[in-house]
This record gives C-alpha cells, structure tokens and sequence, in this order.
C-alpha cells in the first residue's frame, strides 16, 4: 500500500511540477516582484476571445492597501493566432478581464459582490513617435484583493505584433499613483525593457 502512495505522489508531483515552476518569457524583470502566470483565456474571464499565455509581476506591497505600490503591478498577454488589435479591442478586453477578475475575486474572498455595471475605462492613444503603439488607460475597478473599495487606476498598454508569429503581445503597467509618483519610474523601466522574446 505504501508503495502504491508513493508512486501517485511522485505521479501528482511530475504531472503538476512543470506548471508550478514555469519560468518567466516575457516579464524576467523585477526579479524581487512576485511572478504568476496563467493560460488565456483565464477561468475568471472565460468570454476573453483570445488564446495564449498571461504573465504577471507584482510589487512587493501591491496587496497592502495604503501603501505606495498598492496595486501596482505590470502584466504580459501574448495573444496566439492574432495578427492585430485594435483600440476598441484593448478595451474590450480589459473590461471583460477585470470584470470577471473583480466579480469572482469578491467571491472567492466573501466580500460584498461588486457592481460590474460600475467597472468602466478611458483610453486614448499616446503619442510616442513610436511604431508600437502606446495607450493611456484609467480604469475604474474594485480593489477586491483588500476590501473591496473602488479604485482608480491608471495604466499603459504597449502592444508589439509579431506578423510573421501571427501573435500579438500586451504589456499593461499598473498603478492608482499619479504618474508623476516615484513607482511610475520603476513601471516604465518595465515597459521600456519589454520585447518580444525577452
């Protein structure tokens, strides 16, 4: 009977090991922030219409409400078989994303369920002179990782099309701080060092 366990042990520990310790692709850097990674289209936001890989990087203090880098984090979607997105399609997604996220989040943790209807966003292209575009977001959200309160949060969506790959890679940078705020500096390092294949 021992012999029996052991060997469905080691099975469990071979069949889930490789998801357990993925290794970054697109987001090696901040080494000191927290590293997750999921397959697209998340559990939470099953409606997003796209397949992939999601990676995310989150501040040391992102779940510390009050704190300077609350809620600030920097994630990747690599969106397979796409050969482009629009301004509309940024949008789009990211309602259904953090609609999903807040909505199941506020389950989950057994807080007050949240008014979706209320989960809305402004985006408008930067202009950076850049070929890869760049978006200017503010996101009205809940901050269901604490209490639940609402949150404003200002973001950037830099997108790179990979033609050849048929892919489309997303980077959002994250946070409720002014840009004007120390944490931004460390946001865009992020966005400036992100390439396809980093």
């Amino acid at each position: 009977m021992k012999k029996v366990y052991l060997l469905l042990l080691f099975t469990f520990y071979f069949l889930l090991a490789p998801h357990a310790q993925t290794k970054p692709s697109m987001l090696p850097a901040p080494a000191n922030w927290q590293f997750e990674t999921f397959p697209l289209p998340p559990g939470f936001a099953p409606a997003i219409p796209y397949k992939g890989t999601e990676e995310l990087r989150f501040s040391p203090d992102m779940f510390k409400k009050g704190t300077t880098s609350y809620f600030t984090y920097a994630f990747a979607a690599r969106l397979d078989d796409t050969k482009g997105v629009s301004q509309a399609d940024i949008k789009n997604y990211l309602l259904t994303y953090f609609k999903g996220l807040c909505s199941k989040t506020a389950a989950d943790r057994k807080l007050s369920p949240v008014d979706t209807s209320a989960i809305n966003l402004s985006i408008e292209r930067k202009k950076t002179g850049s070929k890869e575009p760049v978006y200017d977001i503010v996101l009205h959200a809940f901050g269901v990782f604490t209490d639940g309160a609402p949150v404003t949060l200002n973001m950037e969506a830099k997108v790179i099309s990979d033609v050849a790959g048929q892919k489309v890679y997303l980077l959002f940078i994250v946070s409720p701080q002014p840009k004007t705020d120390a944490v931004w500096q460390e946001l865009y390092k992020i966005q400036k060092e992100f390439t396809i294949g980093a």
